[in-house]
């Protein structure tokens, strides 16, 4: 059996292989990458929302757990990108999860600040 990847298809092999089929992966890394991100953008802002509110200890709970999804989402978005299953998708969620990172925007806001 060849283990050439251009010959990965939806299709069976020729006619005198014994038909078998083999399918590509499912692009969901990527997806689950971007769609975990997207989920931390979307705690953020209810954890800045219930921390204006002045609810500082759910709000810092919030941030612990948005901490957490953009750390997975990196990750899941990394291997996205290295298993090339979506890897569109994976860099979308690379990159949300980097700029949703609590962290990143405190040091971020920080350097802003501080040049103006």
């Amino acid at each position: 059996m060849s283990t050439d990847r251009s010959r990965i298809a939806d299709e069976p092999f020729p006619a005198n292989s014994p038909g078998i089929f083999r399918r590509r992966p499912l692009p969901l890394l990527g997806r689950v990458s971007f769609a975990l991100a997207v989920g931390a953008v979307a705690v953020e802002t209810a954890a800045i929302a219930i921390g204006s509110g002045g609810g500082w200890a759910v709000a810092t709970g919030l941030a612990g757990l948005v901490i957490g999804l953009t750390a997975v989402a990196f990750v899941l978005g990394i291997v996205a990108v290295l298993a090339a299953r979506a890897r569109r998708w994976g860099v979308a969620g690379v990159v949300l999860s980097v700029l949703a990172n609590p962290l990143v925007l405190v040091g971020l806001f920080s350097a802003l600040g501080a040049r103006g």
